[in-house]
Formats: C-alpha cells, structure tokens, sequence
C-alpha cells in the first residue's frame, strides 16, 4: 500500500524540505512531471509501468529518466527498475503535486498496471487497490481490496487480510 506521503513532509524541518524542493525545482519541466510520477507509484517503480501510463513518449521518458539518474534524483534497483536514492526527495516530490493531479496520475498508473498485468498477480493486487482508491474510483478500490485480502489468505498472511478487507469494507 500506498502512504500517505503529503502528511510525512510536513514532519520535515523546513531547511531540509527548501533544499530537496530546490534540488527537484532545478530538474527541467519534464524531469519534474516524471519525479511526480513516479514519487505516486511508490517505492519501486519500472520503465515498463511508467511508459504505459503514457504520460511521455516513449523516448521522452527513456531521456528524462536519464536526466533524473545523472542528478542522482532515482537510483538502479536492476534491469528497468528504479527508486527514489532517499525516501524524502519520493515525498516532497509527491507533496509538490496539486490534489487534482495526484488522482489523474493515480488513475493513470491503475489503468497501466491493468493493462500490464491483465489477471493481475496476487502481488500487486494491493498495490492496485491503493492507486484505484487516491484516484476516487472507490468501487474499483474496494473490489480490489477484497482480492488483497483473498490473497493475503492464501499465504496466511491474516494481518494484511484483516487490513485489505477493512479498507474494502471502509470503501464500500
């Protein structure tokens, strides 16, 4: 699941918060909607994910990830796989996006997800459900919480059952 990244910026002491705001202010346009982008998918996100949201081309999105790699904004984590090299540049990243903005890409990265992963694994199905409900498409949400907790069954893993099934029953 997804957290809620704008509460945890304001916890930053405001020199540290000006000095990742004006690392991200100093990318170019493009290199500032990629960092937001990829600050809503989470921990981990991949070029593949990223591609099929379909926010840049293709080849607009391979340069401004370069772009991000050379100021040392996202790391390598392995082939086509990237990170954010501290978890705070992730949340002022996330913060600097306007609510609007935040449920578009929320839906865009849902609807990539779905199209990568048409029987979408056990996974990423929770991962799924969290982008489904910051986008408002609670139904959705909720359905997929439900395949969350269905999944956390399977491995016994009750505790994130319990969580998945509150938050679907919450949505609902």
């Amino acid at each position: 699941a997804l957290p809620m990244l704008g509460r945890e910026v304001a916890a930053l002491p405001p020199r540290v918060h000006a000095v990742l705001a004006t690392r991200l202010a100093s990318l170019s346009q493009g290199g500032r909607e990629l960092a937001g982008l990829a600050a809503a998918i989470g921990r981990e996100f991949s070029l593949p994910v990223l591609a099929a949201t379909g926010v840049m081309p293709e080849s607009a999105l391979v340069t401004t990830l370069d772009e991000l790699w050379e100021r040392r904004i996202i790391k390598e984590q392995g082939a086509a796989v990237y990170d954010f090299t501290h978890d705070k540049l992730r949340e002022v990243a996330y913060a600097a996006l306007s609510a609007a903005r935040r449920r578009w890409l929320h839906q865009r990265i849902a609807q990539a997800l779905t199209t990568l992963y048409p029987d979408t694994p056990d996974g990423i199905v929770g991962q799924l459900a969290s982008h489904y409900e910051l986008a408002g498409e609670y139904t959705e949400a909720a359905w997929s919480y439900r395949r969350a907790a269905q999944a956390a069954q399977r491995v016994y893993a009750n505790t994130d059952a319990i969580r998945y099934d509150r938050r679907a029953l919450a949505l609902l």
